[in-house]
């Protein structure tokens, strides 16, 4: 799955330089570096209006039926559940990121880890947008992520992000890296540079 993630570009400005294809926006973005991005919070995406890349603002969480937020839609089955049928067809987006995190329980600790693409470039993910409210698409995890989760976000690189826009094709995750950060991006009202800092294994008190 998908939990939370990072996006530290300080402006709408640098976002949109940072994206490996040209994008506009129709309304400028009040953007922040974001070290602890939540469900329930506002955060850009990038979708298709009128056959171009639009970036904007969206909220992360469809409401569920009996109360909280859907956070996820996992890409085997997404298309064919009635919560996404439409998005699929008319809201495929994508999520900027610098990063996403995963959780493994590790003695006493709950302990955050920092998946960041080896190359260093932008992490496009895909989702799924409708009504301003947006959900992360995930698949099988491989690689480094699998040893923490069974589940991790569908990344795309720069053709194949447009290739999802424009027609659903989706395609294999890049390599990716890990690290062990602080706890303190454990608890939602952190966010700061603080938050994802490496951390040693060794100082965890077991």
């Amino acid at each position: 799955m998908c939990g939370r993630y990072t996006l530290t570009c300080p402006d709408e400005e640098s976002l949109i330089r940072k994206l490996p294809f040209d994008a506009f926006s129709e309304t400028r973005l009040q953007l922040r570096p974001r070290y602890n991005i939540a469900p329930g919070q506002r955060a850009p995406i990038v979708r298709s209006k009128e056959g171009k890349p639009v970036v904007e603002e969206a909220l992360w969480g469809r409401p569920r039926s009996g109360g909280g937020l859907v956070i996820n839609a996992r890409s085997e089955s997404a298309e064919q559940k009635s919560m996404f049928r439409g998005a699929f067809r008319e809201g495929r987006c994508l999520l900027p990121a610098d990063g996403f995190l995963e959780w493994r329980r590790e003695g006493r600790v709950n302990q955050p880890y920092l998946f960041r693409r080896n190359d260093g470039a932008l992490l496009l993910m895909a989702g799924l947008w409708e009504d301003g409210r947006y959900v992360v698409l995930t698949r099988a995890s491989e690689g480094d992520v699998a040893e923490i989760h069974d589940r991790m976000p569908v990344i795309l690189g720069g053709d194949e992000a447009r290739r999802w826009l424009n027609t659903g094709e989706l395609a294999e995750p890049p390599s990716l890296s890990r690290i062990a950060i602080s706890t303190r991006v454990n608890r939602i009202e952190n966010d700061d540079a603080g938050c994802i800092e490496p951390v040693e294994q060794g100082a965890f008190d077991f």
